[in-house]
C-alpha cells in the first residue's frame, strides 16, 4: 500500500513541478473524465436492463434461458418471444438485402463516375436531410405509400421496405466517404496496368473501403434494429411468425415493438420479459458488431 501512494506522490509531483507539466496533466485529467461521460450511459442502460433481464435470458427456470428464445408467447403473454426474435431477424435480412446494395452501388456510381456538380450536391443533401429524419415519418410514409397506395397491406414486406428505405442514407454517405479516403494512387496503378474502370472499382476501390463500408453498414443496421415506430405502421405485430409474404399471414412481430408494448402493461412479469428482450437486442447488436468487426480486420489485413 505504500508503495502505490509513494508512487502517486511522486507522479502528482512530477506532474505538478512546472506549469508546463501542470497543464498536461489538468488536459490528461480533462480527457479521462470526457471519455467516462461518453462511455457511461452504455453501461448504465446495460446495468439498469440486465439488473430485471439477466435472469430471463440467462435463468434456468419456466419460460428462461432457452425457453425465454424458443417459445411462443402464449395465454396472458406468459411465454417467450420467438415471434418477435425471428420476426426481427427476418425484417433485418430483408431490409439488409434491398437497403445495402442500393445505398452500395449507389455511392459507387456517385463517388467514382459522376463528376462534381449539382447532381451529385442535390444527391448527397438529400441524403444528409433523409438520415436526420425522424423514424415516425418514415412509419407514416410507409403506410401511406406501401401500405395504402402500393396495396401490400401490412405485414414483412411493408415493415422491410420501410426499413430499407431508413437504411440507405446512412450505407450511402459513409460508403461515399470510405471511398473518398481509398488513395488515388491505387485507382491509377490499377488503370496503368491496363485494368478497366469497372475492374478497379470492384477489385481495388471497393476493397480498399471496405472496413468504412462496414462500419456504414452497423450504423445502419443498428439504427433499424431498434426502431418501433415505422414498424407500428406497416408491419402489425403477430403472436406468431409470418406465414405469407403479403397479407393478413404477414404481420410481423419484432424486439422493438415487443418492448414497447411489454414495458407499457402494469404486469411485473412483462416488465421483466421487457428488459429480458431489450437484453437479448443489445447483445444481438453486440454480436453483429464483432463480427463486422472480425471481418474488418481480415480484409484490411490481406489489403496491407
Amino acid at each position: 500500500m505504500s508503495n502505490w501512494k509513494d508512487t502517486l506522490i511522486a507522479y502528482l509531483r512530477n506532474a505538478t513541478h512546472s506549469r508546463r507539466h501542470f497543464m498536461d496533466f489538468l488536459f490528461k485529467i480533462v480527457l479521462a473524465i470526457v471519455v467516462l461521460i461518453v462511455i457511461s450511459p452504455f453501461f448504465l442502460v446495460l446495468i439498469q436492463v440486465a439488473s430485471i433481464g439477466f435472469s430471463q435470458v440467462f435463468g434456468t427456470g419456466l419460460g428462461q434461458g432457452i425457453e425465454f428464445f424458443t417459445t411462443f408467447p402464449g395465454v396472458g403473454l406468459e411465454g417467450g418471444i420467438r415471434n418477435a426474435l425471428v420476426g426481427t431477424v427476418e425484417l433485418i435480412v430483408l431490409a439488409s438485402m434491398v437497403g445495402i446494395p442500393l445505398s452500395v452501388l449507389g455511392a459507387v456510381y456517385i463517388t467514382e463516375y459522376t463528376q462534381p456538380g449539382w447532381g451529385r450536391i442535390i444527391v448527397e443533401f438529400a441524403s444528409d436531410v433523409l438520415a436526420g429524419i425522424p423514424s415516425i415519418i418514415f412509419g407514416a410514409f410507409g403506410f401511406a405509400f406501401l401500405v395504402d397506395f402500393l396495396h401490400l397491406g401490412m405485414g414483412l414486406v411493408a415493415g422491410s421496405l420501410t426499413l430499407a428505405f431508413m437504411m440507405i442514407p446512412t450505407v450511402l454517405r459513409t460508403t461515399q466517404e470510405a471511398l473518398r479516403a481509398v488513395p488515388m494512387a491505387l485507382r491509377e496503378a490499377s488503370l496503368a496496368l491496363g485494368a478497366t474502370k469497372w475492374s478497379t472499382t470492384w477489385n481495388v476501390t471497393i476493397r480498399a473501403a471496405f472496413p468504412g463500408l462496414i462500419t456504414g453498414v452497423l450504423l445502419a443496421i443498428g439504427r433499424v434494429m431498434g426502431e418501433t415506430a415505422p414498424l407500428i405502421f406497416t408491419a402489425g405485430n403477430s403472436l406468431s411468425v409470418p406465414t405469407e409474404l403479403t397479407g393478413a399471414g404477414s404481420w410481423v412481430a419484432s424486439m422493438p415493438y415487443t418492448i414497447w408494448a411489454y414495458i407499457s402493461d402494469p404486469r411485473e412479469y412483462l416488465q421483466a420479459k421487457a428488459h429480458g428482450t431489450a437484453l437479448a437486442l443489445m447483445i444481438m447488436v453486440l454480436t453483429v458488431d464483432v463480427i463486422a468487426n472480425i471481418i474488418s480486420r481480415k480484409v484490411t489485413r490481406r489489403l496491407v
